[in-house]
């Protein structure tokens, strides 16, 4: 959820260049305007980051801030209801949003319909709903030098289907890890890590059989790779040269179309290890299928990185989403997950 959010803080950056002119877009943000930027996706829990457009003095200038007293509730097509509760974890300190979540997880095929109510900025709705799995084979890896740069080279083979259309985005991410310390006594299993833990452990350190054990953790704590592609049918021409890198690669229906199609993309290796021990964690390669309104809002994305330092920012304008009576983007994926680790990990 973090490298969602990090296209939240892009899309802030773009919001407040644009809060600057005046009347140049009808899509500006308000004040007190709720702004959405959510990925809901099959098997994993619900996350959804919520922050508000706050004007600051009278020179137009937006900012944003954490909404943390909204109500938000997702519902399903069958009328099941996910209520989703401020979270509150270390992951999600200094993110420009408040991080909502909820324990349950989509399912394939399924239509969502997410509304948040805030005190000050009313109501806002968004409809999505989430593609049939990943049909995916022959993958493997392989290590590559692209322009002087070592890369991790993956190739696959896609299998669409031909009653829908699928519109796919690959993506490589560093997922953090910390590390968790333990230890069992009398039958028990206790978390060194926290004070009481500790002081149990000094004291019966020393009994037959006890030993202090080490685990590395997930977190939801993400570092974006860039990647690389030779693909001439992805809609990333249209951002920039593909001599370039990305941080997503974007292959549309019209290529695949109900077939198999071999494809390939390659990942900067410069953040595979390192010696710091806090950004330590497992390389994720992600193959996804996404809705069509997340696809759009992710390309015009990538395209703002392209056009941000060669276009006046008179002439960008934020990214068309889904979220009525507010800014941003409710979508569904399915995903193909491969994990990875180069880091030395206990």
């Amino acid at each position: 959820m973090r490298h969602l959010l990090s296209c939240f803080t892009f899309i802030c950056f773009l919001l407040v260049t644009l809060s600057c002119k005046k009347n140049l877009y009808s899509d500006q943000p308000k004040d007190n305007e709720l702004v959405i930027l959510a990925e809901i996706t099959a098997g994993d829990s619900v996350k959804v980051p919520i922050s508000k457009s706050i004007q600051v003095g009278s020179g137009g200038i937006i900012s944003f801030e954490e909404v943390n007293s909204a109500s938000v509730i997702i519902t399903r097509a069958d009328g099941r209801i996910w209520k989703l509760r401020l979270n509150t974890s270390p992951d999600f300190a200094g993110n420009p949003a408040s991080v909502y979540t909820a324990p349950q997880k989509p399912r394939y095929n399924a239509t969502y319909t997410l509304q948040v109510q805030d005190p000050l900025s009313g109501t806002i709705t968004a409809q999505t709903t989430i593609p049939p799995p990943v049909r995916l084979s022959d993958f493997d890896t392989s290590g590559d030098i692209r322009y002087g740069v070592p890369v991790l080279k993956c190739r696959f083979t896609l299998t669409d289907s031909p009653d829908i259309s699928h519109y796919y985005v690959f993506e490589a991410i560093k997922q953090l890890v910390r590390l968790s310390h333990y230890f069992y006594w009398q039958g028990s299993r206790y978390d060194y890590d926290k004070p009481e833990g500790k002081k149990l452990y000094q004291q019966v350190s020393s009994s037959p059989g006890v030993k202090l054990f080490c685990d590395t953790l997930p977190t939801n704590i993400f570092k974006r790779l860039n990647i690389f592609t030779d693909d001439i049918n992805v809609d990333n021409a249209q951002a920039s040269s593909l001599d370039s890198s990305f941080r997503r690669i974007f292959l549309p229906p019209r290529v695949v179309s109900g077939q198999s199609y071999t494809t390939s993309f390659s990942i900067d290796r410069k953040y595979f290890t390192t010696d710091d021990v806090s950004s330590r964690g497992r390389v994720l390669v992600l193959v996804k299928s996404v809705s069509p309104e997340l696809y759009n809002y992710l390309f015009w994305y990538e395209k703002y990185k392209s056009d941000i330092g060669s276009v006046p920012p008179g002439q960008l304008y934020s990214p068309p989403g889904n979220i009525q009576n507010g800014l941003g983007i409710f979508g569904g994926s399915a995903k193909y997950e491969s994990a990875y680790y180069f880091d030395r990990l206990p």
